[in-house]
């Protein structure tokens, strides 16, 4: 039976785990969760620092006709250079939070070597199941002349 195991079923056809032994290395217990990513927003910085330009760079001279309440003239109008260091601190926070979204991944500390060492090791691991797989695809010789124990089971 090569069906998926179901909430019925023994424990020994739920539970499919590869043999250790000598043979095989033992395969490392898997994390509880990976932790989620964080929202795409974290990084995105460049909307804000693009506004903070434009408002440097925007002559003091207001366009006739519009006067801006006191709120939108803090947060849009031009800005002097001595007040640029406030205006970027909320870019300042949210790349410190984005820095610390980064650290907290797992894996970030991982050295470009530890990587290649693991792809190796899998690269190799994963050769070895297909010589595994393809032995099991060849028949036996028993099997193709009939000597051996033949599973009548299926015959019924």
């Amino acid at each position: 039976m090569s069906g998926a195991a179901t909430p019925y079923a023994p424990a020994s056809a739920r539970a499919s785990l590869p043999p250790t032994g000598s043979a095989t290395p033992a395969l490392p217990l898997p994390a509880a969760a990976p932790p989620s990513l964080p929202p795409p927003s974290t990084f995105d910085v460049l909307p804000d620092l693009h506004r903070l330009l434009r408002r440097l760079l925007e002559p003091p001279g207001q366009p006739p006709g519009a006067t801006p309440s006191p709120a939108q003239a803090s947060a849009d109008g031009p800005l002097d250079i001595q007040h640029i260091a406030t205006a970027a601190n909320d870019i300042r926070l949210k790349i410190q939070k984005a820095r610390r979204a980064v650290l907290s991944l797992p894996g970030v500390d991982r050295t470009c070597q530890d990587q290649e060492d693991e792809i190796h090791d899998l690269e190799a691991r994963i050769a070895s199941l297909k010589a595994s797989l393809s032995e099991l695809g060849r028949s036996s010789p028993q099997a193709e002349h009939g000597d051996g124990d033949e599973d009548q089971s299926m015959t019924g």
